[in-house]
């Protein structure tokens, strides 16, 4: 077993007996180690892949990808983070997929593309709701071009969440 499986079970043996906020902590000193070189960004894969809180997912892709300065290095890191929304690896895909396109870089877009079809409407209101907060240039341009992509009865409900995150008001269907 590698060290990151390990850590993976540890950390869900410890899940339910701490709250959000305390996994927040926890996660927030373990991106405090890693900016002092105590640690590395493999310490963050456990509160992206087995958490369910949307903060802690979205705070630990986030700095899982920004913590690497080095280009090749990112794009491994974006690589591996994209692997888990494509795979089903993280609990909470839309967290992982939202802190990806909250980069606004165009290469990890370019990765989303195909994935963003394959969300559930639970894993694209998270998206939604992230993107609206922080809206950018590049991901606003994301988000409009798979609204475009959305129709029909079956992706109602998500073109419904992507259009409100780009306050697009939808016709309503009598």
């Amino acid at each position: 077993m590698n060290s990151i499986t390990l850590e993976l079970i540890d950390y869900l043996q410890k899940l339910p007996t701490l709250t959000a906020a305390s996994r927040r902590q926890c996660l927030e000193e373990a991106r405090r180690r890693i900016a002092s070189g105590e640690g590395g960004a493999a310490s963050l894969v456990p509160y992206a892949l087995a958490d369910h809180d949307e903060d802690v997912v979205f705070a630990a892709t986030s700095a899982y990808v920004g913590v690497v300065r080095d280009a090749l290095e990112r794009n491994a890191a974006a690589h591996d983070a994209t692997e888990w929304v494509r795979r089903g690896l993280a609990l909470n895909r839309g967290a992982v997929f939202a802190a990806l396109l909250a980069l606004g870089d165009d290469g990890i877009n370019e990765r989303l593309i195909p994935l963003r079809l394959a969300l559930s409407a639970d894993d694209v209101a998270t998206v939604c709701r992230r993107a609206a907060r922080r809206p950018c240039e590049r991901s606003r341009a994301f988000l409009h071009e798979w609204h475009e992509l959305l129709f029909g009865e079956g992706a109602a409900l998500e073109r419904e969440h992507v259009a409100t995150s780009l306050g697009i008001r939808q016709a309503q269907v009598a």
